[in-house]
């Protein structure tokens, strides 16, 4: 009883504790969660209206395309540049299956198990699909079903289950299933469109006619230029009135806006000082040596090329050299670039400069299989086949057989010396197995140049490379810079006088690639979306640059603010003014003839010929769509009114007015306008789309 009372006594603080033990219980449940949460956002690459795709999902995706370029053209590794457009290529991919997923749920659109068969390997087989090499016939090079049927048995079979090769093949049929199956769903959207549009009688007409006729005609013009901008006045609020007139054009995207200073890693007077003492040195061996091939492989960034060329392969020096030198002669070191040669003229003859070649590089066999292999194909070519028909048929289309024309040196820098000599004087048209480093070819020589002087040359190159020295004088340079520039208008202020270009205000996307054109800047990039402003950075190694940031703010989401356009505006609304003072100046004149014009503007007669509706560039005009159709209208050999173009004022005569003697049919330029509808459509709807849709792109995050 006396415990009961102890626990009776102490019940409030009891329950205060129990309580307390269970808010702990469920807040720690939830901070679990929450960082599981929070985690997921942090691995999710993009968000569509609620959406998510995970990082893992989407390299996934990045990875099997990889594969499939891999194989495609044969590669075992990519280029950082075609790994950043695969990366782009998959995110607009998941992206527009999410978009097009969620408005064919709406719309009630999909693509049936029918559909998808028909297109795949049905009697509609999809144009992509119908454009894959591996899918056209070998002796024609058109899509042959029976091709893709081969395909699709082969890694469907079971007893190709375990073949990895056959796993690749799989994934990329896969790649193409899906990728047609997009295309059908989003031409499903075009026609839906383009039938909801369709031209009236007028417009079809007016289309046919301004197609069907062009024009030639003569003209002067005075550009905006010649009126002084103190001559014309705009207002602020005239400004701001064309600024909210195109507003929806001034979308802007969110930014950094940056400074940065790029200083080229190039080598220094004193690394071409050293390279040409090198060479020099150099220079008593190749005089006394022997073995010329040994004294050049053993001091040439390129090695030695025992080969005959002609004086059309050579550099304008190296020509000059040969044209005067006796055999055994060497030339004094000489600069190509930034590259030292130092030559030796070894001999002369007189040959072909090329041959024409054709090949079929054999498989690796036994030497009797290889045997019974090339006289079999020589016996086809024997027998009435050409050598291209065989090299189609032996390649899998992948090649018709020809080298083309080959000096001495391109085969050798295709194969190997051995090679060169068997083919380069091979006799004509016959048909051999050569041999080379890379295997056994099927080899024919078709025709010889005609016989001129061909040199052979001893030729020691050293490139003038940036020395560690240099790149520490750089580095350093720079380094003393930024430490005592720390500041953001000091970054930029005090360039000048150190020898620096600073260029200012470059705006970058989360997600360009690249700052302007230098290279490998992508880290730049992601560096620069993660500071503050004012925020100076490192010095940045960029393959042949030294790169230095300073971060200058940044551009929100949204529409560009007025005064970053106003000077734009003005501009056009100083050259709409302008035209309108010249327009008004040259009706006064009452003039009859474009040489009264030409005089008083003055301005020469000039003429353009064959312009059309469609001409987007009017010969000795440029681009001026107003005059192109103002032209089409006018009466033949009648000086128009003045014409307000995009830079200047023009008149014109039409001197010559064609008909194509085309037919006007309604039902034609029916299909014509749809068919106009359906190319802006396919574009039009994914832009579409996205503007109505909350789209979060956090690929920064990982690349």
């Amino acid at each position: 009883m006396a415990t009961l009372e102890k626990i009776r006594s102490k019940a409030g603080l009891l329950v205060g504790v129990v309580g307390l033990a269970l808010v702990a219980f469920i807040l720690g449940d939830f901070l679990n969660s929450g960082s599981t949460f929070f985690r997921q956002r942090k691995e999710t690459v993009l968000t569509v209206d609620g959406k998510s795709v995970g990082i893992q999902d989407f390299q996934a995706k990045v990875s099997e395309m990889e594969e499939i370029y891999k194989m495609q053209y044969g590669n075992s590794s990519l280029p950082e540049e075609l790994h950043s457009q695969i990366r782009e290529s998959v995110f607009e991919t998941m992206l527009r299956d999410i978009l097009l997923g969620d408005i064919s749920a709406k719309v009630g659109f999909t693509i049936s198990k029918e559909e998808l068969k028909d297109i795949l390997m049905g009697n509609n087989i999809s144009p992509m699909i119908q454009q894959l090499p591996m899918f056209r016939n070998q002796q024609t090079n058109a899509f042959d079903r029976n091709e893709l049927i081969r395909f699709l048995q082969i890694i469907e079979s079971d007893e190709n289950e375990g073949n990895p090769n056959i796993q690749i093949y799989k994934k990329y049929w896969l790649f193409i299933e899906r990728t047609v199956k997009q295309q059908k769903l989003e031409d499903k959207f075009t026609t839906l469109l383009s039938k909801a549009i369709t031209a009236n009688s007028l417009d079809a007409r007016a289309s046919f006619e301004a197609s069907n006729t062009n024009v030639d005609f003569d003209f002067v013009s005075q550009f905006f230029y010649t009126i002084p901008d103190e001559q014309v006045s705009v207002s602020d609020a005239e400004i701001q009135k064309l600024y909210n007139k195109r507003k929806e054009s001034f979308k802007q995207g969110e930014a950094v806006i940056i400074n940065y200073i790029a200083v080229d890693i190039v080598p220094s007077s004193e690394d071409y000082v050293k390279a040409l003492e090198t060479l020099k040195k150099v220079k008593p061996k190749l005089e006394s040596s022997a073995s010329v091939a040994d004294v050049v492989n053993d001091n040439s960034d390129v090695p030695y090329a025992n080969v005959f060329a002609s004086l059309s392969g050579m550099s304008d020096e190296i020509k000059t050299f040969a044209q005067n030198a006796a055999v055994g002669d060497i030339s004094e070191p000489f600069l190509i670039n930034t590259t030292y040669h130092l030559v030796k003229l070894i001999d002369k003859t007189t040959g072909a400069d090329s041959v024409k070649v054709n090949q079929i590089t054999l498989p690796r066999l036994d030497e009797k299989a290889l045997t019974h292999f090339a006289d079999s194909l020589i016996n086809e070519m024997n027998g009435g086949k050409s050598f291209s028909e065989v090299a189609t048929s032996v390649s899998g289309g992948n090649s018709n057989g020809e080298m083309g024309w080959m000096t001495e040196t391109s085969l050798l820098k295709a194969s190997d010396e051995k090679f060169k000599n068997e083919v380069f004087n091979a006799p004509l048209n016959k048909i051999f197995v050569a041999t080379s480093s890379y295997g056994s070819h099927l080899v024919q020589v078709t025709e010889r140049t005609s016989p001129v002087t061909k040199y052979k040359m001893a030729d020691i190159q050293i490139e003038v490379t940036p020395s560690s020295d240099t790149y520490k004088y750089l580095f350093g340079k720079l380094t003393n810079y930024v430490s005592t520039n720390k500041t953001l208008d000091a970054f930029k202020s005090a360039a000048t006088e150190a020898g620096y270009v600073c260029n200012t205000d470059v705006s970058i996307g989360k997600n360009d690639q690249a700052i302007a054109m230098l290279k490998n800047t992508r880290h730049i990039i992601r560096w620069a979306h993660e500071q503050s402003k004012g925020k100076v950075s490192d010095i940045f190694d960029c393959q042949d640059k030294f790169v230095v940031v300073a971060v200058e703010g940044f551009q929100k989401e949204g529409y560009r603010p007025l005064a970053s356009v106003s000077e734009m505006l003005k501009r056009e609304l100083l050259n709409d003014k302008k035209a309108e003072k010249i327009i008004n100046d040259l009706k006064a004149k009452q003039f009859d003839t474009l040489e009264q014009y030409a005089e008083a503007i003055p301005s020469q007669i000039q003429s353009a010929q064959f312009v059309d509706f469609a001409t987007i560039r009017i010969p000795n005009m440029g681009m001026e769509p107003t005059v192109a159709a103002k032209a089409l209208y006018a009466d033949v050999g009648k000086v128009s009114q003045p014409i307000q173009g995009i830079s200047a004022v023009y008149v014109l005569k039409v001197t010559e007015k064609r008909d194509n003697n085309g037919v006007f049919n309604m039902e034609t330029q029916r299909q014509l306008f749809e068919g106009n509808n359906s190319y802006r459509f396919r574009y039009q709807i994914m832009q579409i789309l996205k503007e109505k849709s909350i789209i979060e792109d956090n690929r920064i995050r990982f690349y």
